[in-house]
């Protein structure tokens, strides 16, 4: 970090005005609701396309220490910072040959930092891995340690990258890993030093043992396997040496084991159990029958929070059109409470809390305004700004974002998010519809640096949650199976004719524009599917061929790596579930459940590279480095251009992809904004 970004973020954190809690909605939103004048210039590309300043907060055990990710140059580093001296204790410059993916405080003196790394195979007929290693360091200086260390005494730390973090110890200076590496392949549970990395077996499972719960001291309650050979996932209870069977199901449909209750009692689940949507429920370890926890009748249950100091779940994440935190403890939501009453009209985030309560780190935004994070001090009743991912945008302003619905040709009520461009424009106005990736995903009602770019713009954002979508129950995400460019498709072009017939999108220009895997294959289909409905089409690392897809990914993916791929859960009191695990053995099945069998003729009709002559609109392509290989976005290119139609081509850099460096993403707009103005 330079010496002036460092002055600027120390200004911002000991100068900027503070918000009173408990003050009037008036004082709050003239404290800190951006405004700008209706008609003034948009913000500048670099306003959007920069990476977030500053990411990745995150408050220590006490309260008294904050780190967090600096953006501010070309390569990011890590900072501590003491908050009572209003100092920074060190920054870290990260390994050149690692992509940093959490923040997480051990203790105050512990920093702990997960990354992720590919290792290229060396073989031509196997795929590279992506592998994950996790380190400590010192809040005031010092080497970082490995967890577990490589050359340790135990068995289990024969490889770090195949160990992830479960929780911190209440054990000083302890945390507690996974690894599969123990005694030839079996999974098994580490207690390790973050002084020294070295590792100490706790509980050793088998090679079918997938993750593993720990109560408040770092004991093993439960343990989580699954049999691929017999395609049965178990739940064991766990206390001492004896391992009782308590949960027995098809490993093809199985729930997700999110944590344990406070209380130590129970395991939550995540699971549908019959009903239409995903609900939490309580599996407790004594044997006695499931019980439901927390349910909605219209939405899933999507995600649990993780209490930072006693690692229990405290709350869980409504996700459908409600998206808001449901909290089990009285004492969390009661803190909610005060923290929406003082941030009105913006979503609130709790990001952690000091072990007496009094300090809690907030990340606070809504879809019209980027996030900024306060340390809220419930002992002086002030909240202080400590970092801003977006500070171009902090006075500016931006699209109005309406939370809407409209009908499918079927009836069907479809969800979708509306941004309209800020000043209230005169109607109609050029459309784009944007559709999530995935397509077993869906959007949010929250900031959106793409959406709120396109917006400033001066058009119209239409975020359709087709069928397919997850979060809006179990049976609309089915209804999305098998469905690439047929009822998918049809969601999406039903949306662009409610959005005419409301008057709100000039019907002679709508656009489509896919950011990154299905997203991309919408964008092409609806150009080659739809070729009147819209007016050009914008596919980002799109995928064009469905058969040739299925042979570039199916067979490497039988060959990948031969362990269960994790995600670092909220543990450490960030939003998500736990380590979830997905293996690559289930690829093809969930290939031919979801997007259809290989040798199926509605594939070959269904990619678009097989309808490049029906498509009549300019097409811009931007590809590289993706999930979804080069070639689909090459091919797809070079279709259209022997075809002779309108379409151009951007190639982002080598080793990046549209969203993963300022430069990428200056480019993609740059490109995004000069195709739009040309041809929308």
């Amino acid at each position: 970090m330079s010496v002036q970004a460092t002055a600027t973020l120390r200004a911002a954190f000991a100068l900027l005005p503070s918000i009173v809690l408990l003050c009037s909605a008036a004082q709050a939103a003239g404290a800190t609701v951006p405004a700008g004048a209706p008609g003034s210039p948009p913000p500048p590309l670099e306003a959007f396309g920069a990476l977030p300043a500053t990411t990745d907060v995150v408050l220590s055990p006490s309260g008294a220490r904050l780190a967090w990710v600096d953006h501010s140059q070309a390569k990011p580093v890590v900072e501590t910072f003491d908050v009572q001296a209003r100092k920074s204790l060190r920054i870290l410059a990260l390994p050149a040959h690692l992509e940093l993916r959490a923040l997480a405080w051990s203790d105050d003196q512990t920093l702990l930092i997960t990354f992720s790394a590919i290792a290229e195979s060396q073989d031509a007929s196997k795929t590279s891995r992506e592998y994950w290693v996790h380190m400590a360091y010192g809040a005031s200086g010092g080497e970082g340690r490995m967890l577990p260390a490589v050359s340790g005494k135990a068995r289990g730390a024969a490889a770090a990258s195949q160990a992830s973090l479960v929780r911190v110890s209440s054990k000083p200076h302890t945390v507690i890993m996974s690894s599969y590496s123990c005694y030839g392949g079996s999974g098994c549970l580490l207690a390790v030093d973050t002084a020294t990395g070295e590792p100490t077996v706790i509980k050793t499972g088998n090679r079918q043992t997938q993750a593993w719960m720990v109560d408040r001291d770092g004991q093993a309650v439960a343990r989580e396997d699954r049999d691929f050979r017999s395609r049965q996932y178990v739940v064991y209870a766990l206390a001492g040496e004896n391992v009782r069977e308590i949960l027995r199901k098809d490993y093809a449909d199985p729930p997700i084991l999110a944590g344990v209750l406070p209380d130590d009692s129970a395991l939550v689940l995540l699971a549908t159990n019959g009903r239409a949507h995903q609900a939490a429920w309580a599996l407790p370890l004594d044997g006695s029958p499931m019980k439901l926890l927390v349910e909605e009748p219209d939405a899933d249950i999507s995600s649990v929070h993780f209490d930072g100091q006693t690692g229990g779940i405290d709350g869980v994440f409504v996700s459908g059109g409600k998206d808001q935190m449901h909290w089990l403890e009285p004492a969390a939501q009661q803190r909610q409470t005060v923290l929406e009453r003082s941030f009105p009209g913006r979503g609130v985030a709790v990001r952690g809390w000091s072990a007496d309560g009094q300090r809690t780190l907030v990340r606070v935004s809504s879809a019209s305004s980027a996030p900024v994070y306060y340390l809220v001090d419930f002992n002086t009743h002030r909240a202080d700004i400590v970092a801003e991912e977006y500070p171009a945008l902090a006075d500016v302003a931006l699209g109005e974002l309406r939370q809407i619905s409209y009908p499918a040709r079927d009836g069907t009520s479809i969800p979708a998010y509306l941004t309209l461009p800020p000043g209230k424009p005169k109607q109609p106005v050029p459309l784009v519809v944007l559709p999530h990736g995935g397509p077993q995903a869906r959007d949010y009602p929250s900031f959106n640096w793409i959406v709120q770019f396109l917006a400033t713009r001066g058009y119209a954002v239409l975020q359709p949650q087709f069928r397919g979508s997850a979060g809006f129950g179990d049976a609309f995400e089915r209804a999305g199976y098998r469905q690439w460019g047929g009822l998918m498709q049809d969601d999406l072009s039903d949306g662009v004719k409610a959005m005419i017939d409301q008057g709100i999108a000039d019907p002679h220009h709508v656009g489509i524009v896919g950011i990154s895997s299905y997203s991309g294959y919408a964008a092409f289909a609806g150009a080659a599917f739809t070729p009147t409905l819209y007016t050009c089409a914008v596919s980002v690392n799109g995928i064009s061929d469905l058969q040739a897809l299925y042979q570039e990914q199916i067979p490497a993916a039988s060959v990948a790596f031969n362990t269960p791929v994790q995600s670092l859960g909220s543990s450490f009191g960030g939003w998500g579930g736990p380590a979830i695990t997905h293996w690559v053995s289930t690829a093809e099945p969930r290939w031919k459940e979801r997007i259809g069998s290989p040798d199926d003729p509605a594939l070959v009709a269904r990619s678009p590279i097989n309808a490049v002559a029906a498509i009549g609109i300019p097409v811009l392509i931007a590809y590289g480095d993706g999930a979804v290989p080069n070639s689909q976005s090459e091919r797809m290119a070079a279709a259209l251009q022997k075809a002779g139609k309108p379409v151009s081509v951007v190639k982002f850099p080598d080793g990046e992809s549209w969203g993963s460096s300022t430069g990428a993403r200056l480019q993609l707009l740059k490109a995004l904004d000069s195709f739009l103005r040309e041809h929308l």
